[in-house]
């Protein structure tokens, strides 16, 4: 009986605890983000035990999108329930393919509805009005994606515990704005021309009641019914995700395993069944390492403030959803106590944990917050000036760095800013700089000695399925590599690299520039040889014949990196 409860009750995830914190901390510094691959396939295992195919799990992209993540999942052969646009092509950049993506979102695009449905992709759509502006679009041409619509059913959806955030978290209630509701349904299938191939509900999110998703699914079984009876060949079912995981000890949701046995008596034959999960899937794989910058005492309580807060964990600062937070010694520091764990941030409600008992934590000791893959970096924000924490993958490799952290220029209010107010001179009127006075500002390096740099390939070598490394001789009137001069370096590097990487033989096709990213964090030597890493990402295929692919480039000592978005 014991047994039983176990599998019917979600239980922490374990791999956090096995981590030596501190030896992290001293590798890669702080703060951090850490997946775990084999926490994120076991999700993924358990899951495909109900769909019946990993292709069949849509990872909503807005729970977290990290590419860390979704190159994880696009090599476990997941899909993707994306958005926008912007998502979209996160997706197909981590290497999920079209056929594996599902666009759904409050507002419809009908433009790229159109797109992703003759580029083979799911269409899920709730609005009448954008349904019937796609079909005219199509002009009755067939096309190889698949149209399902959203339904808000017209069954019991409810929570077992009821708690502040449930009226934020349920999507499938009555008065939601998501779904077609199900009694409006046929009448106006009816009408359509073009096939509708699948029904998708979604119950809300952090559900803790298993009922919702029984009486969710009878009802797509029955409509589904309808909807075949009246000529549409609706063969895909969608339940969507919402199966809540706990946070702390003591919080009691159902486990996967146990959501998974009680949904597969529910199948019936003839129908495909896919699934949306966020926090199931992603929700314990993920972890936040972050440190103790200053410990103030007031009122007989020790407040440890750590070096991010609500910046990087909104949900569990404003909505109050505490998560477990490991010590230095990877143990969970207990509920109860005179001390709280507090983020950096200028208002009184940036606390991690409200009430603990910090034992002998010191300034600059390492933290773990656990549990923190669902809905944190997705929320992230720059209040105070605060920056992104760097991505480590945990493989059977090891720990690997698979994203930097933000740096002090990269944010969106210095880089996409227009300058340049125009306001008067102290003299009152605009004035006209002599042109002898330009030349003599002039640098003379950019205006006729950089032309003179060259640089000579040394040899390349393939280091990974989509990775390069390029030995190269420069020659430069000045003894450091130029911007200039690197913008030429990196570009006809990756040119060179994508070109091999395609399997040509000679340079014969157009290839230019999107947009380029370019940090020179140090001077790197000319004279010597230089040693440049560049890696692709998976190509996205338009409709108007063109491709897109993002070159990510760095020189070995990572003085000078950068990325640059390029078509052919």
């Amino acid at each position: 009986m014991e047994t039983d409860v176990k599998k019917k009750i979600a239980s922490l995830e374990s791999w956090t605890t096995r981590l030596s914190i501190r030896e992290l901390y001293a590798e890669f510094g702080s703060p951090f983000w850490i997946v775990s691959k084999k926490q994120l396939t076991q999700n993924v295992n358990n899951y495909a035990a109900f769909t019946r195919s990993n292709a069949r799990i849509l990872f909503p992209v807005k729970t977290n999108p990290s590419l860390a993540i979704l190159e994880v999942l696009a090599e476990l052969g997941v899909g993707a329930d994306c958005a926008n646009r912007n998502e979209v092509d996160l997706a197909l950049f981590a290497g999920i393919p079209y056929e594996r993506i599902a666009y759904n979102g409050p507002v419809q695009d009908v433009c790229l509805s159109t797109n992703l449905l003759q580029k083979g992709a799911i269409v899920v759509m709730d609005d009448p009005d954008a349904v019937l502006e796609v079909q005219d679009r199509l002009k009755g041409r067939q096309f190889p994606g698949k149209l399902w619509l959203r339904v808000n059913p017209n069954v019991k959806i409810k929570y077992e515990k009821e708690n502040e955030n449930q009226e934020l978290m349920s999507h499938a209630s009555a008065s939601s704005k998501f779904g077609i509701p199900a009694e409006e349904m046929v009448n106006f299938v009816k009408g359509l021309k073009m096939p509708v191939s699948g029904l998708h509900v979604h119950v809300g999110t952090m559900m803790d009641n298993l009922l919702s998703f029984h009486n969710s699914m009878a009802g797509m079984h029955a409509l589904a019914q309808d909807l075949n009876a009246i000529g549409h060949p609706v063969k895909d079912l969608d339940v969507g995700g919402g199966l809540g995981i706990p946070f702390m000890e003591g919080d009691e949701f159902p486990s996967l395993e146990y959501w998974v046995e009680q949904m597969n008596p529910l199948r019936q034959k003839g129908y495909k069944y896919y699934v949306e999960p966020g926090h199931a899937i992603v929700g314990n794989a993920v972890s936040l390492l972050v440190t103790v910058e200053s410990i103030k005492h007031s009122r007989n309580r020790r407040w440890i403030v750590t070096n991010v807060g609500t910046d990087q964990l909104a949900k569990v600062t404003l909505l109050r959803w505490p998560h477990r937070i490991l010590g230095p010694d990877s143990k969970p520091l207990p509920k109860g106590g005179t001390d709280a764990i507090a983020g950096p941030l200028c208002f009184a409600g940036d606390v991690l944990m409200q009430e603990t008992d910090a034992g002998g934590i010191e300034i600059g000791d390492p933290l773990l917050i656990t549990h923190a893959g669902a809905y944190t970096f997705s929320l992230s924000n720059r209040f105070n000036g605060r920056l992104a924490p760097a991505w480590v993958l945990m493989d059977e490799d090891g720990f690997q760095k698979r994203m930097n952290s933000e740096g002090r220029y990269d944010n969106i209010f210095l880089t996409n800013y227009f300058y340049g107010l125009r306001q008067q001179t102290e003299e009152g009127e605009e004035r006209v700089i002599p042109k002898q006075k330009i030349e003599s500002l002039s640098s003379g390096y950019l205006k006729k000695l950089a032309c003179q740099d060259e640089f000579e390939y040394l040899g390349m070598t393939k280091i990974g399925e989509r990775t390069y490394e390029i030995d190269v001789m420069t020659e430069s009137k000045v003894d450091f590599i130029s911007m200039p001069f690197a913008i030429r370096i990196f570009g006809d590097a990756v040119i060179v690299t994508l070109l091999e990487h395609l399997g040509a033989e000679k340079k014969e096709v157009p290839i230019w520039g999107r947009k380029l990213n370019l940090d020179c964090f140090g001077q790197v030597k000319t004279g010597v040889p230089v040693r440049l890493r560049v890696s692709f990402s998976n190509l996205i295929k338009e409709l108007n014949g063109t491709n897109t692919v993002i070159a990510r480039f760095e020189t070995e000592c990572w003085n000078c990196s950068g990325n640059l978005v390029i078509k052919f």
